[in-house]
């Protein structure tokens, strides 16, 4: 479906405007320039190299068709460019969060009371590589990787543990399991059953993020048509059962790690969006009552300090564009985009890496110059190193309150609306993300983008581009190309897992499977491959075998058997 739009008229920017600009360039700056050469030629963006003239004034709106009701509007009302909230952050800050994920569960459970200490009420739980990989800790495949980068999660017994909680001051928790989500989903239900917390006291984001995961993260299990189905199951079991929760996370923020400039990211992450959606109707849903659910993206903000503000302020008017014209969309609740913001981790050096603390400031502060979203979390500076350690934990947690309360940055709604520059840049990426779009739907969407390695092999192209911008001094990375210091010593606080961890972990799950009911968890299993095979929602099924404790690989394995597995074609990968 081709998205037409009425164009309004606008007001051509006063002759005298332009006539005078000519003047001074060649009056005023262009004599200066003649004496003192710019130092750098051109002058461009970071990811889209897109020119940056050295002055905007209103002909540059009136070029680019700019209209102040159409394209900017008012806070809290369509097109949603300043912000979904009529009052932006005045009456609330964003929820402050922070990603997590080691060990066993009670070790991320004693760290996540740590950083709900630290001022933070809002956690994004990691899991390992077994885990979202659909391995159980002792299989020999995740040997050395068992709770090294997230929380192994074997059982239904670990989440008891993780969840050990003060669930009081925790407003908010992300759980980040894409591949396997209908058997994360259930261990989640089981385990806040088992500890009596009603699911309505606070709000769960599973990110259910599959389609991304073929695309440039590679934590996928299934062929690409069953991991859809597997998503939409998790999708629409929490709708109707828990219309407090959110079921999909879009996670454009990891689009841009793998080089994705911002057009790429709204573009790429609006089409995917758009397969959910479509999936989702075709259970029976409507879309304004599936829109406010699938609204949720992750947006990373890197350091070029406006081309980050424009991406957020773009997002917000493609999603709303999307709902209203692709779909007919009527509720303002379908329009609204939710956004969590981040600080990219690309940023971030392994090289004096105390200066991370300064690019995660700008960073932060440009996320909520672009309007924050609902949550904000922030990278820490050790990252490069190690897991975070706790000193690294306090100044990140601090961070984001810092730009809060000290800068005066969320005292007034869109801060940098009717810039020349600003406004002009939001409206190309708005109107090239749409470009961008009607390609990805006119080759049949973005599954088929996945299995023609549409996707892949653009980013391919961004990440030798932007890689090639660093070796050849283009770009200034600080301690990496530029100040470098070659005898440096890095003097930073470490974080190191317990030795034995593993063994432990291992050695747990070893002992639930020879005490548990084995013959009620193999019917349970078979049970799992049935509704696999019929097209049935596979969250029941999952959630009756989670609570006879059947573990993650087995229940993985059960959907193996069905689906099979996703090998990817070398030839169409370009990531």
């Amino acid at each position: 479906m081709r998205m037409n739009r009425p164009v309004s008229g606008f007001a051509p920017a006063n002759d005298n405007i332009i006539a005078e600009t000519e003047r001074w360039q060649a009056e005023t700056r262009g004599p200066f320039v003649a004496a003192n050469p710019e130092r750098r030629d051109p002058f461009v963006t970071q990811a889209l190299k897109w020119p940056v003239k050295p002055l905007y004034t209103p002909a540059d709106l009136d070029a680019v068709g700019f209209d102040y009701l159409r394209d900017l509007g008012f806070p809290g009302e369509y097109p949603y460019t300043r912000s979904t909230r009529p009052n932006g952050h005045r009456s609330s800050f964003w929820t402050m969060t922070q990603v997590t994920g080691f060990g066993k569960g009670e070790d991320w459970a004693k760290r996540a009371r740590f950083m709900l200490d630290q001022g933070l009420s809002g956690l994004i739980l990691e899991y390992d590589l077994a885990t979202t990989n659909g391995y159980d800790s002792d299989d020999p495949m995740v040997e050395g990787e068992v709770g090294r980068a997230g929380m192994a999660l074997d059982s239904l017994e670990d989440l008891e543990k993780a969840f050990d909680l003060p669930f009081d001051k925790l407003k908010y928790l992300m759980s980040v399991c894409n591949a396997p989500q209908p058997v994360n989903l259930a261990m989640i239900i089981a385990a806040l059953e088992k500890k009596g917390i009603d699911p309505q006291d606070f709000v769960l984001h599973i990110v259910n993020g599959i389609l991304i995961e073929y695309i440039c993260v590679g934590r996928y299990i299934y062929p690409p048509e069953h991991g859809l189905r597997i998503a939409t199951d998790a999708i629409e079991y929490i709708i109707r059962n828990h219309p407090n929760w959110a079921p999909l996370s879009i996670i454009s923020a990891q689009l841009q790690p793998a080089k994705a400039n911002p057009v790429q990211e709204i573009a790429f992450s609006l089409a995917i969006a758009c397969a959910y959606i479509d999936a989702t109707l075709e259970r029976g849903l409507d879309i304004d009552t599936v829109a406010p659910y699938l609204n949720h993206f992750v947006v990373n903000v890197d350091m070029d300090f406006f081309e980050g503000i424009c991406k957020l302020r773009a997002f917000r008017k493609c999603w709303a564009r999307l709902m209203k014209e692709r779909y007919g969309a009527t509720r303002a609740e379908a329009m609204k985009i939710r956004l969590m913001t981040s600080p990219t981790t690309i940023a971030l050096t392994l090289q004096q890496p105390l200066n991370n603390i300064g690019r995660l400031a700008i960073m932060a502060t440009a996320c909520a110059l672009g309007g924050a979203g609902e949550n904000m979390t922030t990278p820490l500076h050790d990252e490069a190193h190690s897991l975070p350690a706790e000193e690294a934990i306090r100044v990140g947690a601090a961070l984001q309150h810092i730009v809060a309360h000290e800068t005066g940055v969320a005292e007034t709604i869109d801060p940098l609306a009717g810039s020349y520059y600003v406004e002009t840049l939001t409206k190309q990426m708005e109107d090239a993300a749409f470009a961008e779009m009607e390609r990805i739907f006119a080759m049949g969407g973005a599954v088929k983008a996945i299995e023609t390695g549409y996707f892949q092999r653009a980013l391919g192209r961004e990440q030798y581009e932007r890689n090639k911008d660093l070796e050849e001094g283009r770009r200034k990375w600080i301690g990496v190309n530029h100040l470098v210091l070659p005898e440096e010593k890095r003097e930073i606080e470490i974080f190191r897992l317990d030795d034995d961890m593993e063994e432990q972990q291992v050695e747990k799950v070893r002992a639930l499977r020879a005490r548990r009911d084995q013959a009620a968890v193999d019917a349970a299993l078979e049970k799992v491959r049935e509704a696999a095979r019929n097209g049935d929602n596979l969250v029941p099924a999952c959630l009756e075998a989670v609570k006879l404790y059947a573990t993650h690989g087995e229940l993985c394995n059960a959907m193996r058997d069905v689906f099979g597995v996703h090998t990817p074609d070398s030839q169409l990968a370009g990531v």
